[in-house]
């Protein structure tokens, strides 16, 4: 007999109420609150389904994805048997708020399907979960419910309500919002002094958001209110959610942030009821379209330039600045399949299909080619994945004119006409860079070559704003003082 604690099958653990839940949550500094309604197949075996991409979870924190090849019989293409994991900090939290490690967890992206699933969550936890995640047992049971408290560090504490606990049927009670096809987000205030205070703030916050398919309108409601507020003095939240000034020039992003009340983590990318908040300054409203944003800035991880160091790199394939003695810069916009005169590199994207639009090998890579055929550096599908699935499944894009005061601060202004897009995994950015709507466009210099050597980095991939719908599968532009679609 196991002497192992069943931490759901206890007394406590069917009458814990939501509230004590919410209090623990609290108790370990948790900063949201994500459930799922578990399905039959949501079991041991079977592996909890989260969503069908990397980019529809990029709120959930991970390390870093590793590609890895997969035995599933679901498919006989061997170029389709790929598969992507990434290790999670995962705990179980028992109903009197004690922690216990789940060593393994991880998640799986299953690209060819696709799918991401919840595994290894039991092995070499100190646990007993009374059969309710086993499929020969009671792990395809209805009503059960599986809690995620997602913490700024990274750390995961997972909770289950069994089905006839007051949890699981408080919880269907309750207001939410949606954040992906299968996962749910509660509303939740952290670090309270007092439960009537916690109680308040919930309550004010669910009479603001109302039901879950109001997350894309109260959106569009905080953008039209912010945007008759006409320019915006820079500021920017600090991790307490306390308004502060901001003086430098990049405000933008930080004021709008603040307006929305999203305080700046370390979970993923700036999120307000699950949309992507991406701010991007403009002269003017009317010229959004030619604005070259950047979508990410990863280092390579292969190549000389890894495997050799940067400094190399540069000497090989940077020039040297005419103005400012002793430099070395590598600059030049990179297309696919297209020699860059400043470096005499090309831009390519093997184990990607452009036909198929589909990843077709794990290993691959988007990688910089000199004329001998080497590799000058790369970033592997796995790394690109890692960055990618920061992006969420829905992003607004803002734009905003920025006004210098005479104090020599800043104030924004943001625009009403805004940009909606749902839907987003890494074929799509694949496929971008192969039409080369996403191009690498780098800034790397080398100053004091001779002597110091001191070297600043920066590899950003960039868009121009108006072919951003080629990474999205649905595009709203929205007119926010009319709230009509133009």
């Amino acid at each position: 007999m196991s002497k192992k604690p069943k931490i759901y099958d206890s007394s406590n653990s069917l009458n814990n109420s939501l509230d004590k839940l919410l209090a623990s949550y609290r108790k370990l500094g948790v900063d949201r609150v994500i459930y799922k309604l578990l399905s039959p197949n949501d079991n041991s075996k079977n592996q909890p389904y989260l969503a069908g991409h990397f980019t529809d979870i990029g709120f959930i924190p991970t390390d870093e994805l590793v590609a890895t090849a997969s035995a599933s019989k679901k498919t006989s293409d061997p170029k389709r048997k790929i598969k992507f994991t990434a290790n999670l900090n995962f705990h179980w939290l028992s109903p009197e708020g004690q922690v216990y490690p789940a060593p393994t967890a991880k998640l799986i992206y299953y690209p060819q399907f696709p799918e991401v699933r919840l595994s290894g969550f039991l092995k070499g936890s100190p646990i007993d979960m009374g059969g309710w995640m086993d499929p020969a047992k009671l792990g395809r049971s209805e009503g059960r419910v599986l809690f995620f408290g997602i913490r700024s560090d990274g750390a995961i504490f997972a909770y289950l309500a069994v089905p006839e606990s007051r949890i699981a049927k408080e919880v269907h009670k309750q207001k939410y919002y949606s954040l992906s096809s299968v996962l749910r987000e509660l509303p939740f205030t952290k670090q309270l002094a007092f439960e009537e205070q916690a109680e308040l703030a919930v309550q004010e916050m669910l009479a603001t958001y109302n039901v879950e398919d109001d997350a894309r309108q109260v959106l569009i409601n905080e953008l039209r209110r912010i945007h008759l507020e006409g320019p915006i003095t820079s500021k920017k939240l600090d991790g307490k959610g306390i308004e502060k000034a901001y003086i430098a020039k990049n405000g933008g992003g930080y004021t709008l942030e603040a307006e929305l009340g999203v305080i700046p983590n370390g979970i993923a990318e700036p999120d307000f009821h699950g949309w992507e908040i991406k701010q991007f300054g403009v002269k003017k409203f009317a010229l959004i379209n030619s604005k070259a944003l950047t979508l990410m800035t990863p280092e390579p991880d292969g190549g000389i330039y890894k495997e050799q160091g940067v400094k190399t790199f540069i000497r090989a394939y940077g020039y040297r600045n005419q103005k400012i003695a002793d430099r070395f810069d590598f600059t030049g916009r990179h297309f696919s399949n297209t020699l860059c005169d400043k470096s005499g590199l090309t831009l390519i994207t093997p184990g990607f299909d452009a036909d198929s639009r589909s990843m077709v090998d794990a290993t691959g890579f988007i990688g910089l080619l000199d004329k001998n055929d080497n590799v000058a550096a790369s970033w592997s599908y796995a790394k690109l994945l890692d960055h990618w699935k920061k992006k969420h499944a829905r992003a607004a894009y803002i734009p905003s004119v920025a006004h210098d005061l005479s104090n020599g601060n800043r104030a924004y202004h943001y625009g009403n006409s805004v940009r909606l897009y749902e839907g987003t995994d890494i074929n799509r950015l694949l496929g971008a860079v192969t039409d080369k709507h996403v191009y690498y466009d780098p800034g790397i210099k080398m100053e004091q070559a001779s002597t110091k050597e001191k070297v600043k980095k920066r590899s950003q991939f960039r868009i121009k704003s108006k072919d951003l719908d080629t990474l999205y599968y649905k595009l709203d532009t929205v007119d926010v003082t009319n709230n009509v679609d133009v």
